[in-house]
């Protein structure tokens, strides 16, 4: 595995590279959405996936509960990133097909890789908002916070399931349900005051709508709880590079600049000891719902 220093600077040169093609600012919020990802797949595949590991091992003990009685059929895993869940969720539940989808190519590029060899995998450059075909379940880790519309992604997740089957969804609520102290509530309010409503990720409310939501395209909410675990990185300098770098937080350099980005740096790295572990715990939320009519 590269070093953390390697992998930043290679997602920096992808990114310099595609601002040679893009000029700032042009790009719509999906195509920004998948170049960011694009650039990022590399560096989140071996930065992020080991750190948000405990969130889909949960999802995947979910999934696999015998407490539900999925339907024949195939498995589909929007916002499939690099594609770590796919063969995990074959393992998981045997002689079913599974494929992910993702708006971002270079994701997919990442993904395909994990599918060689395994005739029950397979992946594609697919809008989340609008899958195509009929599953017997749906698996999603941290992909329905980026949707454009929640309320509306999750309808469509909802009416691509068959009848009876299941979805496992974890996703990052809104501000401070996802942490009240810690460096992403910090780096909110940098936002925040830096930006004003522009900082805001969503609808004020949008988590609220989503049992509503669930239920107009014909499903129901089993179960949806918060879930907390613990992030470690070996100081707040790394933290910062990995996240504005090949992290949640690159897209605000191709929406607002390097400079913008950068220029918040110091203002992040001022509460915390330079070469001390930062450690913070955030919490995310489970939502299982099933397709009843």
């Amino acid at each position: 595995m590269r070093t953390l220093k390697l992998l930043l600077t290679s997602s920096a040169r992808v990114r310099m590279a595609s601002m040679t093609s893009n000029a700032k600012g042009t790009l719509a919020p999906a195509s920004i959405l998948a170049e960011s990802w694009s650039i990022a797949a590399e560096g989140y595949d071996e930065i992020f996936v080991p750190r948000f590991k405990p969130w889909t091992d949960n999802a995947l003990a979910l999934l696999g509960s015998t407490e539900f009685k999925l339907p024949q059929g195939d498995v589909l895993v929007p916002t499939c990133g690099p594609g770590h869940e796919l063969p995990l969720v074959a393992e998981l539940l045997k002689n079913r097909n599974v494929r992910g989808t993702d708006l971002a190519p270079g994701m997919i590029e990442v993904a395909q890789k994990r599918c060689e060899g395994n005739p029950r995998l397979s992946c594609a450059v697919e809008d989340a908002m609008a899958p195509s075909g009929e599953y017997a379940a749906l698996f999603s880790v941290f992909g329905l916070q980026q949707m454009p519309d929640h309320a509306q992604a999750i309808q469509a997740w909802t009416r691509c399931l068959k009848i009876g089957g299941v979805a496992v969804v974890i996703y990052w609520p809104m501000g401070q349900g996802v942490e009240k102290r810690g460096p992403w509530a910090h780096w909110g309010r940098l936002l925040r005051a830096a930006l004003g409503d522009g900082a805001r990720r969503g609808v004020q409310g949008w988590e609220d709508s989503l049992p509503s939501a669930i239920e107009s395209a014909g499903g129901e909410v089993l179960f949806s709880h918060p879930l907390k675990y613990r992030i470690q990185w070996p100081n707040a300098s790394e933290m910062f590079d990995a996240m504005t770098e090949c992290g949640p937080w690159h897209a605000l350099r191709l929406k607002k600049g390097d400079d913008f980005v950068d220029g918040l740096r110091d203002d992040f790295l001022a509460p915390y000891a330079v070469d001390a572990p930062l450690v913070h715990d955030p919490t995310a939320r489970v939502l299982v719902f099933r397709r009843k009519s």
